[in-house]
Parts: structure tokens; C-alpha cells; sequence
């Protein structure tokens, strides 16, 4: 009965497989390959996310077009092709330093929806050598987070700055975009690394020594990135300052200092709060609770999509209360571990008293 239900077929090839995973062999696999399948793969998602919202590259229109400009010699901080008036992805000046517009200036030789999906698998394919090479095998479900794809329809930088946090050679990757890179580089940035991101500013202040100004400038037009900290329920994160020595603990509290899109993708910085597996399914399983808590609670069907103004809201409790969460875990443990400590020696243990029958 048993070989009719589960033929010698799939016996064999689950005793072939299931060896592999639990002997650990598939942790020794090269982290150039993983970068290449896991590059190759964000790309097409991301290209399919490109095409649906018109043909574009998405958040990263801003970065290509700007690095078409600067080999122009024009201004990129004052482009007349972007204005309010304009739809998306024209609709708002330059908001990113020149430290992204380096960064992708290799990407603005292709077309706008070949470069924006270019761009994204590179970035995914840096964050997965990145994860390979430390052997934090713990943070690949990320890749099957919310904010990762949300990040890939819009080619967001997100990817680049955590990878920027695994691989120290990365580390100047984080000033491209400062509201969620300085708290990566702040947590997990060594001197060697602030010297790289150091060098790397000055060599654009070479490039377009009056940068500074224009950006400056363009990011007082915009309001529409709020602090974390702000959002309610998000003042409660403030709770983390009481494992201020904890880096993850720091992280987070910085993270909900700094602007930043409150929709999904300027959030994946925070699986670095994560010291395990479970923890990180776990933030992973919430992104998507808040992701569709957010898509389903829209007034507009959801196949017409949903404004990003009602996300915050889904993202400060679904993703950074969760992180909260897991950074307070190991206090709230061992806090009641000494609760119960303490109440067993409040009460003593008594033995029970059995007492004989009484003889007939």
C-alpha cells in the first residue's frame, strides 16, 4: 500500500536529496553562483515590474537620467524634464547625491527599462555574495520579503545598501542613499569603511564640486517621506534605546530617525536586525501581512493598485514593530526567566503525604 502511495520513483529521489540538505552541502555552494542565479532572477522580476508601470526604470529614472546629464555637462539638480506637473517617474526633481549618479552612470549607456533591471539584478547579485560570503545563510528569506519585492518593481537601492552592511569592500555603496545608508554605515561601518565612504564623496565634490547645493535644495521641495518615529504606533520603537548596546538595537532606533519612504522597500535594511532563521522568516511572513493588510484595505481595487499615503501606517507596525520585537526578544527571556526563578523559590516544594489505610 505504502509503495502505491509513494513510488520507488520519488523514494529514490528524495533519499538522493534530502541528504544534501541536512548534511549542509548546499551552504558550500560558490557565492558566485548564488550572485548570478539570484542577479539573473531579480532582474527579470524587476523588468516584469518595469514594463507593467510603463516602460521605464522605475525609482531609478532619476539616477540614469541625471547620469546622462553629467556627461552632457549639464546640471543634473535642475532638469526641466522633471516637474510635478509631469507624470511618474517625472514627477519630482532629483532627490539622490551625486554619489548615485556615479554609481550609475554604467547603466544610463542602455535603454531606461534595461538599465533600471540591470541595475536591480546587480544589486541582488552583490546582496546574495554578500550573504554567501559571510555565511549568513540566515538572511536569505529575505529575498522573499515584501520590501525586496517592492524594491525590484521599482529598481530601488535598498539591495545595494544592505549589501553594502555584508561586504566591507562595499561599504561606500551606503552613502548613495544616506536615509537608510548612514544607519547601516553608523551600525556596521568600520574606520576603513568611513574612510572608503569619505573618499568616495570627495571624488564627486571633484567631479561637481557645487552637488551639494542643488541637492539641498531639491530635498526641501519634498515632504513626502515622514520619520518613522512620527508614525503612530512608530514612537513605541523607542523602546529599543534599552539594549542601546546592541548594534541591531541601534540600527533600528536610527532607522526610525531618518526619512524615508514608508512603502515597503526603504525597509530592508532591517532584516539585519535578525540573528537567525526563524527571526528572519518570521519579519518576512509581516512584510507580507502588511503588504496585503495595506493592498486590501485600499478603497480602490486592489488589480488598480493603492496610494502609497496609506502605507506608513502598515509599515511601521507590521515590519518595524516586528524588528522591535526580535531586538527586545532576548531581554523579555531572560526577564522571565528570572520571574519564574524567583517564583519557585517563593514556593517551596512539598513532598506529597500519603497516609496508610487504616487496618481492617
Amino acid at each position: 500500500m505504502a509503495d502505491e502511495r509513494f513510488p520507488a520513483a520519488c523514494r529514490a529521489r528524495l533519499a538522493h536529496t534530502l541528504p544534501f540538505w541536512r548534511s549542509g552541502r548546499w551552504a558550500r555552494l560558490s557565492p558566485l553562483g548564488m550572485a548570478i542565479a539570484v542577479g539573473v532572477i531579480a532582474a527579470v522580476i524587476s523588468a516584469a515590474g518595469l514594463h507593467q508601470r510603463g516602460g521605464y526604470a522605475g525609482d531609478f529614472t532619476w539616477a540614469w537620467r541625471a547620469a546622462r546629464l553629467l556627461a552632457q555637462g549639464q546640471n543634473p539638480y535642475r532638469d526641466p524634464g522633471l516637474d510635478p506637473i509631469f507624470p511618474y517617474p517625472f514627477d519630482a526633481p532629483l532627490l539622490y547625491p551625486l554619489t548615485a549618479v556615479v554609481i550609475a552612470a554604467p547603466f544610463a549607456l542602455f535603454p531606461a527599462w534595461l538599465a533600471g533591471s540591470l541595475f536591480f539584478g546587480c544589486s541582488a547579485a552583490l546582496l546574495a555574495y554578500g550573504i554567501a560570503r559571510s555565511r549568513r545563510w540566515y538572511l536569505l528569506p529575505l529575498f522573499l520579503s515584501a520590501p525586496f519585492y517592492v524594491a525590484a518593481t521599482v529598481a530601488q537601492w535598498s539591495p545595494l545598501v544592505v549589501a553594502s552592511a555584508l561586504a566591507p569592500g562595499l561599504a561606500f555603496l551606503a552613502v548613495c542613499k544616506p536615509s537608510i545608508g548612514l544607519p547601516v554605515l553608523l551600525t556596521h561601518g568600520d574606520r576603513r569603511s568611513w574612510q572608503q565612504a569619505a573618499l568616495f564623496v570627495l571624488l564627486t565634490l571633484a567631479l561637481f564640486p557645487l552637488w551639494p547645493l542643488g541637492w539641498l535644495h531639491n530635498l526641501r521641495t519634498e515632504h513626502g517621506y515622514p520619520v518613522p518615529l512620527t508614525v503612530f504606533p512608530g514612537v513605541f520603537l523607542l523602546l529599543a534605546l534599552l539594549r542601546w548596546r546592541d548594534p541591531r538595537a541601534r540600527l533600528l532606533v536610527l532607522m526610525a530617525c531618518f526619512p524615508q519612504r514608508l512603502w515597503f522597500y526603504d525597509q530592508l535594511p532591517l532584516w539585519l536586525v535578525v540573528r537567525n532563521g526563524r527571526e528572519s522568516l518570521l519579519l518576512t511572513v509581516a512584510s507580507w501581512i502588511g503588504y496585503w493588510g495595506w493592498r486590501l484595505a485600499s478603497e480602490s481595487p486592489v488589480r488598480n493598485g493603492s496610494n502609497p499615503a496609506d502605507a506608513p501606517v502598515w509599515v511601521v507596525t507590521c515590519i518595524y514593530l516586528v524588528a522591535l520585537g526580535i531586538v527586545l526578544w532576548p531581554s523579555v527571556r531572560r526577564g522571565w526567566e528570572g520571574v519564574r526563578a524567583w517564583w519557585q523559590d517563593r514556593i517551596p516544594v512539598t513532598g506529597s503525604t500519603i497516609l496508610p489505610r487504616a487496618e481492617r
